[in-house]
């Protein structure tokens, strides 16, 4: 019997990751998306940093890396919230506001990186939309 469990370890360690697998599988668009948009701010995070002749960091490295992970968790739990409860797909409202908060660090790693004047006036016009719709002043003061 001992050897038995050792040999079907693996078919049963397997079953189990295909059984998340595919419960998670309906997501996993949300997810390439959320996780695309750390990736590309990381890049971009790099060539900016290298750009402005600041140095680049080990920890900067492992805080994206666990940026990635809680941000695919999270969304993860928030898919089976909502596939057990049917309330709201609050997984899409959630990855849409990381999604959107990536892409504002894009916008700016770009804007420094290149100097180019459609970042700068794309920037400006986001900041006048969020502005207009909460209220909420997010631009530099100085």
């Amino acid at each position: 019997m001992k050897t038995w469990l050792v040999d079907h370890s693996n078919h049963f360690i397997s079953g189990i990751i295909m059984s998340i697998t595919a419960y998670f599988a309906p997501c996993k668009g949300v997810i390439y998306v959320a996780v695309g948009a750390v990736l590309l701010d990381f890049a971009t995070g790099i060539i900016s940093a290298l750009v402005q002749k600041k140095g680049i960091k080990s920890s900067k490295l492992w805080k994206t890396l666990f940026k990635l992970f809680f941000v695919t968790l999270f969304i993860m739990l928030l898919y089976s919230m909502d596939t057990e409860f049917h309330i709201i797909e609050l997984h899409r409202i959630v990855a849409w506001l990381i999604v959107g908060f990536e892409a504002w660090s894009i916008l700016e790693n770009m804007a420094k990186i290149t100097d180019h004047k459609i970042f700068r006036i794309l920037k400006k016009f986001m900041e006048d939309k969020i502005e207009k719709q909460t209220g909420v002043k997010i631009g530099d003061d100085n």
